[in-house]
């Protein structure tokens, strides 16, 4: 049990820093370029109201399946809204997608980015898409105002973009 616990909450893992070369961010960005955008940009602002509202109704519709319970998925989502209302920022406001901040990965079971090559031998996707977004808010240690951002990951599957990375 504390197992599969375990993979479930690596599943909800959202890493900004990729470790990535110039080059290979600008082929990944050249990638998204080729890509209809407008469902997984219109996912990725759901996703951030899943989090506000710790919606599991939402977040059921939105992201990729996965073995957990709607209580484990409740819990979960508390302890996301803790970090994002009360830990790690005080707030997310003025979220906000950063168009052409957007990365693809074609072949995401090959590629040299493991956490997409990882995500896609566990749910058998090829395709994967990284948008960028930006919220404002207040830092919880200086209290003053900040910005900040991250990835909201998707993933192509059974011809339907669905969530693998909420914030």
């Amino acid at each position: 049990m504390y197992k599969l616990i375990a993979i479930i909450l690596l599943l909800f893992i959202s890493t900004a820093s990729m470790g990535a070369t110039e080059d290979e961010q600008a082929q990944w960005m050249e990638a998204a370029k080729k890509i209809n955008l407008s469902e997984p940009h219109s996912l990725c602002k759901k996703s951030v109201n899943v989090v506000i509202n710790q919606d599991v109704k939402l977040f059921r519709t939105i992201f990729a399946e996965i073995p957990a319970t709607d209580e484990q998925v409740k819990m979960h989502l508390a302890d996301l809204h803790d970090k994002y209302y009360n830990k790690s920022y005080l707030g997310i406001d003025n979220y906000r997608i950063d168009e052409g901040r957007e990365f693809a990965f074609k072949d995401a079971k090959n590629a040299n980015n493991n956490l997409v090559r990882q995500s896609a031998q566990m749910r058998g996707h090829d395709l994967e898409v990284w948008v960028g977004y930006r919220f404002d808010t207040v830092s919880p240690k200086t209290n003053k105002p900040r910005q900040a951002s991250g990835y909201c990951k998707l993933a192509y599957l059974e011809n339907q973009w669905k969530v693998v990375t909420l914030l």
